[in-house]
């Protein structure tokens, strides 16, 4: 008898899967490759995986690669941990690629894409993913995401590419609609939903004490830990369920868990009674289109067109906040000092034990195992998913993880003026994504042109010259020394 529950246990050690082979191109991130490696190392079910790590700049990959063998070695790991400058030494055999790179300093990119357009009179409310700026930061990123995806197609066809880079609609776009590896495109902004919800729902679930008097959700990094704060809360409680496109995400379900009631009423009625200086381009949205947005103000105004009247003045009027880059190169400083001293031994490894998931192991140990999960927030090619957006598009929607792969679920159709908003972003997007694979300047005015924040095409003309002048040597597509044909064939991390 003893024997055959031996055999057993050497035949499901025999079936079991294989502990899986993470590639983290952009390892050195001061920002997300710390929180991701902690996540990731400090997963009990991802004991034994090979960890590669690749970035260009070396002294950051050390300093990351040193942080990994620590929390390798204090916190039972297993893990087999090398370090890469060079992407395509550490492809092979790889079943993930976490990809989170950006191409220039990135508050100095970021800081341009909003100052070039504003030297022409047009001030963007934030220059990320939607808008002008977004055309550059878009066409900046868009031939290093190509290349890595063909990387992947010679090296690991069947990997997963995991993007975290924005603009995600666009940059996940690209993967998917120029190369043949299968991509998702992951974010936190729904957290940002919960964290409204929370602060809404403090008086009815008894934690108002915890609010403070002037909360936002605004991006600016001292004021994260508050929102998540808020955010956790709400989890507690609550259940959303939301759909859209990337950071232009609706409620279409919020219940109470446990009990399944239906809170959407309930939410309404505190929205709309709550203090008028709360998130008020959310709440405007909510009352005109009768669904609540989740990516909080500092986002959700980069879509609309309504928020950059040079008369009218809706950023003070909504109070919409630019990114503070001055304070995230300080946040980047700190992440790095606390890395280096959890290194030289100053500073307790376990400070990272507590960090937020970017939902990274979470994904993994789902097709890795089977565990049919249900995840809130997956960035993926339509296909009916969303019926009244187009089919080719990236939306947002829940979606459940298995082995048998990512699957979006089928939402309800969202209301028609929801509906045109992301469709119009979508119409968009497609054109930015084609004119910055192909370096097609006609294409490039014509996506600044048709940008809901753009309303001369002298100006638009003067801008993209600007753009392609100033950022000359990160666009190598609008003067001939990329291409789609060559992507992957450069040694390049």
């Amino acid at each position: 008898m003893e024997s055959l529950l031996w055999i057993k246990v050497i035949k499901t050690a025999m079936n079991a899967p294989k502990p899986p082979k993470i590639v983290v191109i952009g390892a050195g991130s001061a920002i997300f490759g710390l929180s991701s490696l902690a996540t990731i190392m400090r997963s009990p079910r991802l004991r034994g995986a090979e960890l590669a790590l690749v970035d260009i700049y070396e002294p950051n990959l050390e300093l990351m690669t040193q942080l990994a063998e620590k929390m390798n070695a204090e916190w039972g790991a297993q893990m087999r941990i090398n370090a890469y400058t060079e992407r395509t030494k550490a492809l092979p055999g790889a079943d993930f690629v976490i990809v989170t790179v950006q191409v220039g300093q990135r508050e100095t990119v970021w800081r341009l894409d909003w100052e070039i357009p504003f030297r022409y009179g047009l001030r963007q409310p934030y220059a990320e993913n939607s808008g002008p700026g977004a055309f550059a930061h878009t066409a900046r990123n868009m031939p290093l995401m190509l290349d890595i995806a063909k990387d992947m197609e010679r090296y690991c066809p069947k990997a997963l590419y995991m993007n975290f880079t924005n603009p995600l609609i666009r940059l996940t776009w690209g993967v998917q609609r120029y190369s043949s590896v299968p991509v998702v495109g992951l974010c936190h902004q729904l957290e940002w939903g919960y964290a409204m919800v929370g602060a809404l729902f403090a008086q009815h679930y008894g934690y108002a004490s915890e609010v403070p008097p002037n909360f936002h959700v605004h991006t600016d990094a001292h004021n994260v830990p508050i929102t998540m704060h808020m955010a956790k809360r709400a989890h507690e409680h609550l259940d959303i369920k939301a759909a859209g496109i990337n950071h232009f995400s609706w409620i279409y379900d919020i219940r109470e868990k446990g009990t399944g009631r239906d809170m959407y009423p309930l939410l309404r009625q505190y929205f709309m009674n709550y203090r008028e200086s709360f998130e008020p381009l959310t709440r405007e949205m909510f009352r005109i289109f009768g669904l609540m947005p989740t990516a909080g103000d500092s986002h959700m105004c980069e879509y609309l067109s309504v928020t950059h009247d040079p008369l009218t003045k809706p950023w003070e009027k909504y109070d919409l906040k630019l990114q503070n880059w001055d304070m995230n190169i300080e946040r980047r400083a700190s992440r790095l000092q606390q890395a280096r001293d959890i290194v030289a031994g100053k500073r307790d490894v376990n400070e990272l034990r507590d960090v937020k998931s970017e939902g990274v192991p979470e994904i993994i140990e789902a097709l890795t195992y089977n565990d049919n999960r249900y995840f809130e927030q997956l960035n993926l090619v339509n296909r009916g998913k969303i019926p009244n957006l187009p089919d080719d598009a990236i939306v947002e929607v829940p979606g459940i993880l298995s082995s048998a792969g990512i699957h979006g679920l089928n939402v309800p159709p969202l209301p028609a003026g929801i509906t045109e908003l992301c469709r119009r972003e979508l119409a968009l997007s497609s054109i930015v994504v084609d004119a910055c694979v192909h370096g097609d300047r006609d294409l490039a005015l014509q996506a600044l042109i048709l940008d809901p924040m753009m309303n001369d095409i002298d100006r638009a003309r003067a801008i993209l010259a600007d753009f392609l002048e100033t950022f000359a040597e990160f666009l190598p597509q609008f003067h001939g020394e990329w291409s789609l044909k060559t992507a992957g064939e450069r040694v390049t991390a």
